[in-house]
């Protein structure tokens, strides 16, 4: 593609940072009248160039494949419990403050949300078989990353539509590909002519080489589903409150694809 750059030089032209003691939403946001205007051709073209590029890669009997941001990154499926456990504690605090709720009581708050919630069924188990030492460690360190969470997201006003846990599942080559991911929050609507929405990941850990290559992903999965591309799209790590904020571009969409393609033909190779 003609606007094709390398990962190198797009990061160069288009990295932000929350300074510290900033809240993200401003990085996100930005000016309305400045924003993008939506371009309309773009999903399409990804879209063929993403099934051009299976059917060139593997011929026309694309294996089955199941894409998603740690296989991308090459990264363990499964992690430490406890550490997984944290983490969807947090996402449950996330839940909590975009319904409006001012925790006093993080762990305990975010616990009773965690087995509310009907998913994560081991997690909940495990929570529940913690000793008073492993609870009492693990509550600390939930109020700690809520701390940073609630610093960098204060508010999130209703007029920009927050919502948690969007899940996408994007087929291609006949259903054969399957790419999949979840963001813990979206903002804005999609729809008007200029671009708008803007997703964040939140991590527990720190932020690593493989950030900028997810949130690259997690806006090819949006603009796949609805057609338009995100506005920007930014990660949060509660472990330290680094941020990483990138505006989406044809540039970063086109390292997203290439990721795919590279993803799949290595899945294929296993």
């Amino acid at each position: 593609m003609p606007w094709f750059v390398t990962r190198a030089q797009h990061t160069a032209q288009v990295t932000t940072a929350t300074p510290s003691g900033t809240d993200l939403l401003s990085s996100l946001r930005g000016t309305p009248a400045l924003r993008p205007h939506v371009d309309r051709g773009l999903a399409g073209g990804l879209r063929a160039w993403l099934e051009d590029g299976l059917f060139e890669r593997l011929g026309p009997a694309v294996p089955c494949a199941r894409i998603t941001p740690r296989l991308l990154a090459a990264a363990p499926t499964t992690g430490p419990t406890t550490a997984r456990l944290r983490g969807a504690l947090i996402v449950q605090l996330l839940r909590l403050l975009v319904a409006g709720h001012a925790s006093t009581e993080p762990f305990e708050d975010a616990a009773v949300a965690l087995g509310a919630s009907g998913r994560d069924d081991e997690l909940v188990s495990v929570l529940a078989g913690l000793d008073l030492e492993e609870r009492s460690r693990l509550s600390a360190e939930v109020a700690a990353h809520h701390v940073i969470l609630t610093s960098k997201l204060p508010s999130l006003p209703a007029r920009w539509s927050p919502r948690c846990g969007v899940r996408y599942s994007i087929a291609l080559a006949g259903g054969a590909v399957v790419l999949r991911g979840d963001v813990d929050l979206a903002l804005g609507a999609s729809g008007g002519s200029r671009a708008c929405v803007c997703l964040v990941d939140v991590t527990t850990s720190p932020l690593g080489d493989s950030t900028e290559q997810t949130l690259g992903y997690l806006a090819l999965l949006e603009t796949l589903r609805t057609g338009e591309q995100p506005l920007r799209v930014a990660a949060l790590s509660t472990a330290d409150g680094a941020t990483c904020v990138r505006d989406v571009t044809p540039e970063l969409l086109a390292d997203a694809v290439s990721d795919v393609l590279a993803a799949v033909a290595g899945s294929a190779a296993a």
